[in-house]
């Protein structure tokens, strides 16, 4: 499947339906992604790139609460 068919696929599912999506996907990408430092410097990047200073604050604000034993979404 081409990204640009899979964007337009993700777009056309409901709110409830693309956080389905997520909770499938993410968890994936995350243990992908977290395998080493420089894989996680460019998730962040891409999140606070593509999604913007409301991500940065999200970002910023649960870093402290999550600390390295508390594990986030990777666990």
């Amino acid at each position: 499947m081409k990204v640009e068919d899979l964007e337009k696929d993700f777009l056309a599912l409901s709110e409830q339906e693309r956080m389905a999506f997520l909770r499938k996907v993410l968890p994936v990408f995350c243990r992908d992604m977290t395998a080493s430092h420089e894989k996680v410097s460019e998730m962040f990047l891409l999140f606070t790139d593509e999604c913007g200073v409301e991500m940065k604050s999200m970002f910023a604000t649960m870093a402290p609460l999550m600390g390295p034993r508390r594990g986030g979404c990777c666990g």
